[in-house]
């Protein structure tokens, strides 16, 4: 008689259950995602919450916008495209600079919104500097020319540093070639109660009862405002206000604002 083999049973594999075989992949993506927001965390105080960084905030107010065309130049140039042009401009430095944040007044440049609302604006943000960007215009004669600013005026909490701020502006438009009205291109102005401007040489350093400009004066920060150069003016118009000339204004602002804040007046990458 055949002698019987004795057979093991055979033990039967248990099947994995469909969430076991996902676990490895699950976990994988899980690790992935959680470098990847570590990574984020690391970037973003690096740049956005840096309480360095934060504390260089920097209003960008574009004159004028939408209804308000302001000032009509040669050949029928708006004040309002030039001062959008040159903020513009101005935005594209300092957004690309990652020792500053830009903050614009106008949430676009057909926002119809008073200077005095801008200025709240400016007030709610944050901003340890602020700059509102003008075209000047002597009525169509054609005569006057050169660079000016107003500062935040004396009396003011943030003249002193408005005034700095002012000097830095019209020390690099005169190194582009601006001729400086006034004493060294920067000057105080003040409106009377028929609302006409009064302007005074920054030598008259006492308070004046009557207002300045709503963006210098009601922004809770260092202020200036910039008068670009004349549009009424052929030689001024070519030189600040074409395409090149906003691009080179805006340079000369940038530069001043890191030179405000104490840094080079270009960053390192940029200068080598």
């Amino acid at each position: 008689m055949p002698t019987a083999t004795l057979r093991r049973p055979r033990r039967r594999r248990r099947k994995r259950a469909p969430l076991l075989r996902l676990a490895a992949p699950i976990l994988a993506l899980v690790l992935l995602i959680a470098a990847f927001w570590i990574a984020l965390a690391r970037f973003s105080t690096t740049r956005e919450d840096d309480p360095t960084r934060q504390a260089r905030i920097v209003a960008i107010d574009a004159g004028h916008g939408g209804s308000d065309t302001g000032a009509i130049g040669v050949n029928g140039v708006r004040e309002c495209d030039l001062t959008q042009a040159t903020a513009q401009a101005l935005w594209d430095l300092l957004e690309a600079d990652p020792d500053i944040v830009p903050v614009m007044c106008r949430s676009d440049w057909n926002e119809d919104l008073p200077a005095a609302d801008r200025a709240k604006r400016v007030a709610r943000s944050d901003a340890t500097l602020s700059l509102s960007i003008h075209m000047n215009s002597d009525g169509g004669s054609g005569q006057a020319s050169g660079f000016e600013c107003f500062p935040a005026p004396p009396g003011n909490e943030y003249n002193k540093n408005s005034l700095r701020f002012a000097d830095f502006i019209a020390a690099e438009m005169s190194a582009a070639g601006a001729s400086l009205r006034g004493d060294g291109g920067v000057r105080y102005a003040y409106y009377d109660e028929n609302d006409q401007r009064i302007i005074r040489e920054r030598s008259d350093s006492n308070p004046n009862d009557y207002p300045s400009f709503a963006m210098v004066n009601s922004t809770g920060c260092a202020s200036v405002l910039a008068e670009q150069c004349f549009i009424t003016n052929e030689t001024d118009l070519a030189a600040f206000a074409s395409p090149e000339g906003c691009q080179l204004a805006a340079r000369c602002y940038y530069r001043a604002i890191r030179q405000y804040y104490g840094l080079s007046p270009e960053p390192e990458e940029s200068a080598s």
